[in-house]
């Protein structure tokens, strides 16, 4: 097969060969890494921006992001201000797999107990009735062992699937903080830090719920379907639901319920909202001005 190559002289980047050849990976984690490698090292890595500049969508890029992670390719640090939020995430590449020396406690080896076992003549009256006495405690103790095994084993499995919820929400919250543009907001607005807060949390949560559908305003939408519209969220849709909120003089009975309701809709209202506040400010509350 014939191979074209261009004159390298401008505009290309050197990298090493090595995740290239690594069957480890992935063909996307492989592309993705080398379009890291190739971005300048000032570059503001996160995963809405990484999705921006590639053909894959959120999920996807994160999914190769955990893989490249998970090889060693890239760390990631979170970085928390003085009351312990998340302000930040500092990404780590490497062109190398780059892994941390395990910390390995070494076993006691130090005088061992040599003690003689007891060798006294043993007892022998009512032999039968010993070997009974023992088959029975044998067959209690194979019976605890069992159950104890049997939960010991249903505690492992429900831990695992706390720590992977934990994690999908970990990684969630942080794709949700890139699009909302958490830390422009916490600026612009410091005074509704709590309930930016609020509604970054009840985002995550609904996001990553396991129900098949959830309950917006009254009605079951699929839950797919409400996950796909609160992850087109941004800065100026929260924006929005803040204005909402502050211009609302009714009695909210269900806070949870009406966030959830005016994030749903706010991609489709924010445009006849502002609209109507502009034909408000030129011609007042005459419909004919």
């Amino acid at each position: 097969m014939a191979v074209c190559r261009v004159e390298k002289n401008r505009n290309y980047t050197t990298m090493s060969n090595y995740h290239l050849r690594d069957r480890n990976l992935s063909n996307k984690a492989r592309g993705l890494l080398s379009t890291m490698l190739s971005l300048p090292e000032d570059w503001d890595y996160t995963t809405r921006g990484l999705a921006l500049i590639c053909k894959d969508g959120v999920d996807s890029i994160t999914a190769q992001l955990k893989e490249l992670e998970q090889y060693g390719y890239l760390s990631r640090r979170r970085l928390r201000d003085e009351n312990g939020r998340i302000t930040d995430m500092e990404y780590v590449i490497y062109e190398e797999p780059h892994t941390a020396s395990p910390d390995t406690a070494l076993p006691y080896t130090e005088n061992p107990d040599m003690a003689s076992p007891d060798m006294e003549k043993p007892r022998l009256e009512n032999p039968a009735q010993i070997n009974k006495d023992i088959r029975n405690t044998e067959k209690q103790n194979t019976n605890l062992l069992s159950t104890d095994s049997f939960s010991s084993s249903r505690e492992s499995a429900e831990a695992k699937r706390k720590d992977a919820m934990l994690e999908k929400m970990r990684d969630y919250r942080e794709i949700v903080m890139d699009a909302i543009s958490y830390d422009d907001l916490l600026r612009d607005i410091p005074q509704e830090r709590d309930r930016v807060d609020e509604m970054l949390e009840l985002i995550v949560e609904t996001v990553c719920t396991s129900k098949p559908f959830v309950r917006v305003a009254g009605a079951d939408y699929p839950a797919e379907a409400v996950r796909s519209r609160l992850l087109k969220l941004d800065g100026d849709h929260i924006r929005f639901v803040l204005d909402c909120m502050r211009e609302n003089t009714t009695r909210v009975r269900n806070i949870k319920q009406y966030l959830l309701t005016a994030l749903y809709n706010a991609p489709a209202t924010i445009g006849n909202y502002y609209t109507s506040r502009v034909q408000h400010d030129f011609y007042g509350d005459s419909p004919h001005g």
